[in-house]
């Protein structure tokens, strides 16, 4: 099963004090991506989505978990996409819809700064 990690991390003011990292409004700003991914998102709670994308014509669905996270220096969105993909050969389907997503949110969430990427700085934060 492939699985790929995306930690970000909102840019300014600490939380609790903008408006912007309360978890709903972390989550609103995600929709964009979603849209660009046609994810047809199947439970969502104010601090949690789960979403089904499909790459292209093949029928590899894959999951995208969402859920901003409180931590002592404020609050991180966590991205997991998972698929049935063999990692052992690398889960090229998944590693491309993976970096498509991290692609959609630079160019459509450029309050949110990347800290970690599992394909990129290991399996864990």
């Amino acid at each position: 099963m492939a699985r790929f990690l995306l930690v970000l991390k909102p840019n300014g003011s600490a939380a609790g004090q903008a408006p912007a990292q309360r978890p709903e409004a972390i989550l609103a700003a995600l929709e964009p991506v979603l849209q660009a991914l046609n994810a047809e998102v199947d439970h969502r709670t104010p601090a949690h989505l789960g979403a089904l994308l499909k790459q292209g014509a093949e029928i590899q669905r894959m999951q995208l978990f969402a859920d901003v996270q409180a931590r002592a220096d404020g609050r991180a969105l966590e991205l997991v996409l998972l698929s049935r993909e063999a990692m052992g050969l690398r889960a090229p389907q998944t590693l491309e819809m993976f970096e498509r997503l991290v692609a959609l949110i630079e160019q459509h969430m450029p309050e949110m700064t990347v800290i970690f990427r599992s394909d990129r700085d290991g399996p864990l934060p």
